[in-house]
């Protein structure tokens, strides 16, 4: 056999193990699932995984400021000795900012759905969410059994004895992982086709390619959940994460009703919005376009959604779907595909928000509806 085929098979072959895993395809942003031992934070989308880490990690410092002394931010979240009181007042300050993602975990928490916790039993939401979410779902631990075993048989699969492989296999996985377009990748299976079929492996002896590639989709998601945690990698994979104690405070929410002034440039005609926040919004200068300022929660999608012609009787139907936690997945894609068709439709827009000396509004947006199109743009 040409030894380019045999390279092939033998990537083929140990790809083939991989890929079986019952995690996989594992995304870079399904950290949070096992950093808090919660499936129902799998799938989250980049603004919802940077929003819940800010205000996770702010709560980590309160919780358990003597774990986050002398450490940066994300290293506080992977040394929680109890997560669910950091994730508990996470949510809990979520519930206005992104109502749908809330309610998306709240009813994934078994207690919640079996109706073990009533809420009218506790007077704070953090509380209540405490117990709704006590003792875990054993995610992370049963994951990282199943990378300690794949690991070990792919390994022996490309010819590597797992308990005394070649040393140099540890260096040459680590330069892999080194490459800008580890960074660039969005899951695991994403990796596996670049080693496999792209440049990955470009300067690796044929002989060791397989067993590196092995090391090297191990590393990466090891880092994803937290086997053990590589900040230095995962930040690699979402950079926005890589906040400092100092700058973190600066994206500490605000409160809506101090007072403060958020400004928007509308992408149709270039005018600054400027809303005063408060027990009332007071507009200091507004243009004809701006709908609505919230967040990219599906929920505030909703309302965006509502300047438009979908009828009420749709718009009943997808209420009706939200208030389904069974139909929730059916309602995020609608909201989403009209909003994504509306948005290539140039008929909504949305810009970020600013506030003058804080980054506290990160999480905000200010919608804008723009001109109906052309009808030949329709079709």
């Amino acid at each position: 056999m040409d030894p380019r085929e045999k390279l092939y098979a033998d990537l083929a072959l140990v790809r083939g193990i991989l890929e079986g895993a019952f995690f996989s395809p594992l995304r870079a942003l399904d950290w949070p699932a096992f950093c808090f031992d919660q499936p129902g934070l799998l799938g989250l989308e980049q603004e919802e995984v940077f929003d819940l880490a800010v205000r996770a990690a702010l709560a980590a410092e309160t919780i358990h400021p003597a774990s986050c002394e002398g450490r940066e931010p994300m290293a506080w979240l992977w040394e929680m000795p109890e997560p669910e009181p950091v994730l508990s007042h996470a949510l809990a300050s979520l519930r206005a900012d992104r109502p749908f993602l809330f309610h998306r975990v709240l009813y994934s928490l078994g207690p919640v759905r079996e109706g073990e916790v009533d809420p009218e039993d506790y007077e704070l939401a953090e509380d209540y969410l405490t117990a709704a979410l006590a003792g875990g779902t054993q995610l992370g631990a049963g994951a990282d059994q199943e990378l300690a075993t794949l690991t070990r048989r792919a390994l022996a699969a490309a010819g590597q004895d797992p308990d005394n492989r070649d040393p140099a296999l540890r260096g040459l996985a680590a330069l892999v992982l080194d490459k800008p377009q580890v960074a660039e990748t969005h899951t695991d299976a994403e990796l596996l086709t670049w080693l496999s079929l792209g440049d990955g492996l470009e300067g690796v002896p044929d002989e060791l390619a397989p067993a590196v590639m092995t090391l090297v989709w191990s590393g990466w998601c090891a880092a994803v959940m937290g086997a053990p945690p590589d900040l230095k990698l995962l930040t690699r994979l979402q950079p926005g994460l890589g906040l400092s104690a100092a700058e973190l405070v600066q994206h500490t929410p605000q409160e809506p009703g101090a007072g403060q002034v958020i400004h928007a440039t509308c992408p149709f005609c270039q005018q600054d919005n400027a809303l005063k926040l408060g027990s009332e919004i007071g507009e200091l200068s507004r243009c004809p376009h701006l709908i609505y300022v919230g967040t990219s929660d599906e929920a505030h999608l909703l309302r965006v959604l509502e300047s438009f012609s979908l009828g009420p009787d749709f718009l009943t139907l997808l209420e009706s779907y939200y208030q389904s936690p069974a139909d929730f997945e059916l309602f995020a894609t609608i909201v989403d595909d009209l909003y994504e068709m509306l948005t290539a439709q140039g008929r909504l827009a949305a810009a970020p928000v600013s506030c003058e000396g804080t980054l506290g509004f990160y999480y905000l947006k200010a919608f804008f509806a723009g001109p109906p199109p052309d009808d030949q743009s329709l079709h």
